[in-house]
């Protein structure tokens, strides 16, 4: 059965431009919910975050600093998150919020290459949606 990716209308431009066999075994799903976020609701997610990982504990307080969802994405690109516990990491993706997200995954769909490339995006584009359907139902 294929693996669902939980698309933008951009992201899809972008996934269509990725080699046949790349693309292919992989379920296009557009992503129609939406959520307005703030930085009001966003500094509150953070304070209530419990994180374990000290990396993810300078990441937060980092992204208190941060002016925009591309700012937070920029945050995240810059660490590994592969060792990160699923506890601390489903507590940082919600207190960061699916905009960060967003920021995150079109330039790793983008530089996508290998299909473990792709499991890493449809890992994020299953979370952000997740958390668009939790956000968006509140």
């Amino acid at each position: 059965m294929p693996t669902p990716l939980w698309l933008t209308a951009e992201e899809r431009t972008f996934f269509m431009t990725l080699p046949a066999e790349l693309r292919d075994g992989w379920e296009l799903q557009a992503e129609t919910q939406t959520f307005t976020d703030t930085s009001e609701r966003r500094a509150a997610r953070l304070g209530l975050v419990r994180l374990h990982d000290p990396a993810l504990l300078a990441l937060r307080d980092k992204a208190k600093e941060a002016s925009s969802p591309e700012a937070l994405a920029a945050l995240l690109a810059e660490m590994d998150l592969h060792d990160v516990t699923e506890d601390d990491l489903a507590e940082l993706f919600f207190a960061l919020g699916p905009d960060a997200l967003t920021g995150l995954i079109a330039p790793l769909l983008r530089a996508a290459k290998t299909d473990g490339d792709l499991d890493d995006v449809a890992s994020l584009l299953l979370i952000r949606h997740s958390l668009l359907a939790s956000f968006s139902s509140n």
